[in-house]
């Protein structure tokens, strides 16, 4: 298929984003099946987990001025080659029996500790081509955010496919081998962009997180985001994981369900792209959690009344559409309201800030799991999800 020379560079980083993104999740998906598998301990795997969900806080304290001093190629070309090692290290030291859940932990918190600044450089690479080539920016960010979630669509459902077929460790050496593409990729498909002396970021890191936290909107939105990451990471992360598991090793079904909350996401990124200009984003913003929020009340509804399975994907399904567009309504004002030379570090501030639930959301979710079980968790989850549509209650308007 023939590709315009503007739209070649963008289209190589989309290519490179959903191979590493599809890795994400066959990681995501490997890593509490083949915890709660060896030790039968959901508290255990959140632990773990949690110790690949941290440095997605921590980095955002500093990765951004690497990204803004150095260049957002670079960074994430590193990010892919150390990661390629860290994940690929799991499936080699348990082979030869060397691997407990201390070395478990710190590999994956190594590897997410390159991994979020790869993957916030790569969200830098996208403005950064978009004003190199004059690439329609609503256009160019519906093309990623598509990319993105038909990554979401393939990982899960070969992930389930994978992990019936040749066990989750393989499938972790599978994943450690997109790092690697990734990495080619972006070293032949995308020219250097060599930044002059004065586009270099030369303040230091503590100012850009003032300037971020006094600009109202985007601190609003991070808060927005930090509650539903707080749900929707341990949700796909490890309670799906763990339930299917539970079940009796149903893979497939939880291939399923993950696909179907892909599909969802799919379906409304699509619809934003080519008429969000047309709907207003505060409504969306208040109405989606409340969507959320039914999403999981099914979910708990299913495991309490034992519905069947397919009703777990139905609602998953409606979790999915309704948190589709968070991501692309995120990219586009950050775009719109950080300078350029500050892309690097706002955007991992923003990451960074967003995350910040992640860890307590795991954690009560392994000890809620062990203790009380699924129904109150989901329960407890789905009203949280009501907090969200309140901040933006008395919200006019998003600047533009």
């Amino acid at each position: 298929m023939f590709i315009p020379p503007r739209w070649r560079e963008f289209s190589a980083l989309l290519i490179a984003n959903a191979i590493s993104m599809i890795g994400n999740t066959l990681t995501v998906i490997a890593i509490p099946w083949f915890v709660f598998k060896i030790s039968g301990s959901a508290t255990l795997a959140a632990f773990v987990v949690f110790a690949g969900q941290l440095p997605n806080i921590l980095v955002g304290l500093f990765s951004g001025h690497f990204i803004d001093r150095f260049s957002a190629k670079q960074v994430s070309l590193f990010s892919d080659v150390v990661n390629f090692f860290a994940v690929l290290a799991i499936p080699v030291l348990y082979s030869v029996g060397m691997l407990d859940m201390v070395i478990l932990s710190a590999l994956v918190f190594l590897s997410q500790v390159l991994d979020s600044p790869g993957s916030t450089a790569r969200r830098v690479l996208v403005p950064e081509l978009i004003d190199k080539h004059k690439l329609p920016r609503e256009k160019a960010n519906g093309y990623d955010s598509l990319v993105e979630s038909g990554a979401d669509i393939i990982g899960p459902a070969l992930a389930g496919i994978l992990i019936a077929i040749i066990g989750e460790l393989y499938l972790l050496v599978f994943d450690a081998i997109t790092f690697l593409v990734s990495f080619l990729i972006i070293f032949f498909g995308i020219g250097s962009k060599v930044k002059t002396h004065h586009e270099r970021m030369t303040q230091p890191i503590w100012v850009v997180w003032i300037w971020m936290i006094k600009q109202s909107q985007i601190l609003k939105l991070g808060l927005y985001d930090t509650i539903i990451n707080a749900v929707a990471t341990p949700l796909l992360a490890l309670i799906l994981p763990i339930y299917a598991q539970s079940l009796g090793d149903t893979a497939t079904w939880l291939g399923v369900w993950m696909a179907s909350f892909a599909i969802g996401t799919t379906l409304t990124t699509t619809v934003y792209t080519f008429i969000g200009q047309h709907l207003s984003p505060m409504l969306l913003l208040r109405i989606t959690p409340l969507g959320q929020s039914l999403g999981l009340f099914i979910i708990a509804m299913t495991i309490l009344l034992s519905w069947p399975l397919y009703w777990v994907a139905i609602a998953l399904f409606f979790f999915g559409m309704n948190l589709g567009v968070g991501s692309m309504v995120d990219a586009i004002i950050l775009q719109k309201q950080v300078p350029q030379d500050r892309r690097g570090a706002v955007f991992a501030a923003f990451s960074s800030l967003r995350f910040t639930g992640v860890p307590v959301g795991l954690l009560v979710a392994g000890l809620m799991i062990d203790k009380v079980g699924y129904v109150p968790l989901l329960i407890v989850f789905s009203s949280i999800l009501i907090i969200p549509s309140l901040i933006w209650f008395r919200e006019t308007a998003l600047n533009s």
